[in-house]
């Protein structure tokens, strides 16, 4: 019988994963490492490093029992000191494994412990690798053959084309879970970080603008209460009068899916370069359109004109050859205005694209199937060196 591969899977303590995570990177790890299990248990030997409360169905090592943020004494000012510790301590156990797998930032962390740890590493890079330290950074790390790179879009690879990058690998999702709803809805939807980056503050300007009913689920961060009091809650107070918007603060996961079945439309002005978007997946899955801007990963996720609309972001920046021409706000506005207007049949049509994109490209079982054979072409490398 052939010997299972050992993995080891690099996780951050910040944060528990479980189905009630809410942070992106560790809703990954927690998909992630249950669709691995799931779909090729038989292959591997997996083992999570990650908080010791962390609901998963595999072997998991910790060096704290509550992830940081649920220790008063650690929280987010000292949760880095314990990522390293459990990043030490999976380098003290690497005799046991074949591969390890970093999910922690961009693998910036782990990569520091490279000449220590003889076993590949695949990084994943979660976050923004186009600051003006992070050349300098990853530079200092090209001499290692056994670190690897996984984009999870394209856009990531822009930045920093020197790296050892596998294929990107996209983000996937449980399309059962997220179920389609042929029909939708009235109004706008937006959920995410209540961050000024994912252009919550323009979702209330459109709907003033074009009277839509519009529902909106931030997860808030400490560091913005007050951008969000400032610039939501009384923008909300104050255009109530012309158009009803309906808040809600940190819902459940779970709890979206039914607002994703039941709206018109996604609408996400995002104000970054996003890495990749999670939450437009699981709206797509479900059967809903997406209006945004074409800002970092958003042109290899939606489909310009059949899974929604792609805007640019002003007339001087300039990312694509849209549908709609009009740029900014305006080309926003134009986009709502072009789905509210569609006949039944047209958008209909939408949204069934919507789902054939989502099961065709970003499911968790291709993800995984992925990941598997970044491993495999790893290991079979190492073994013929």
């Amino acid at each position: 019988m052939k010997r299972k591969i050992n993995l080891a899977i690099i996780n951050s303590t910040q944060v528990k994963l479980s189905p009630y995570t809410k942070q992106g990177t560790e809703i990954f790890d927690y998909i992630f490492i249950n669709g691995l299990y799931k779909y090729k248990r038989k292959e591997f030997d997996i083992t999570a490093f990650c908080s010791g409360n962390s609901l998963l169905p595999v072997k998991k090592e910790s060096v704290i029992f509550r992830s940081s943020l649920e220790n008063q004494h650690i929280g987010a000012k000292h949760h880095l000191i314990f990522d390293l510790a459990l990043i030490s301590k999976a380098i003290g156990m690497q005799n046991k494994f074949d591969i390890f797998h970093s999910n922690i930032g961009s693998g910036d962390y782990m990569m520091a412990f490279a000449q220590f740890i003889k076993k590949p590493i695949v990084n994943t890079i979660h976050g923004v690798i186009s600051e003006p330290h992070s050349s300098l950074f990853f530079s200092q790390f090209e001499r290692y053959p056994h670190l690897y790179f996984t984009p999870i879009s394209n856009y990531q690879k822009k930045s920093l084309p020197s790296l050892n990058f596998t294929r990107t690998i996209y983000h996937g999702i449980d399309p059962k879970k997220y179920s389609f709803n042929a029909i939708g809805g009235k109004n706008i939807v937006w959920t995410g970080r209540a961050v000024p980056e994912k252009g919550l503050d323009t979702v209330l300007t459109i709907a003033q603008k074009l009277k839509k009913y519009t529902r909106v689920f931030p997860i808030i961060k400490d560091e913005y209460l007050h951008w969000v009091y400032d610039e939501i809650i009384k923008k909300r107070d104050l255009i109530i009068q012309i158009v009803k918007v309906y808040i809600e603060f940190n819902m459940a996961r779970s709890g979206l899916i039914t607002e994703y079945q039941n709206s018109k439309l996604f609408l996400f002005p995002l104000r970054w370069d996003e890495p990749f978007g999670l939450t437009l997946i699981e709206s797509m899955s479900c059967g809903t359109p997406i209006v945004t801007y074409a800002r970092g990963s958003i042109p290899e996720i939606v489909k310009d004109g059949e899974t929604g609309f792609i805007v640019n972001p002003s007339d001087d920046d300039i990312r694509g050859n849209w549908i709609i021409k009009k740029t900014g706000i305006e080309g926003l506005c134009e986009a709502v205005e072009r789905i509210y207007a569609m006949p039944e049949d047209q958008y209909k049509k939408m949204r069934l694209a919507c789902r054939a994109h989502v099961e065709k490209n970003f499911t968790v079982e291709h993800m995984v199937d992925q990941y598997v054979e970044v491993y495999k072409e790893i290991l079979a490398k190492k073994a013929s060196a």
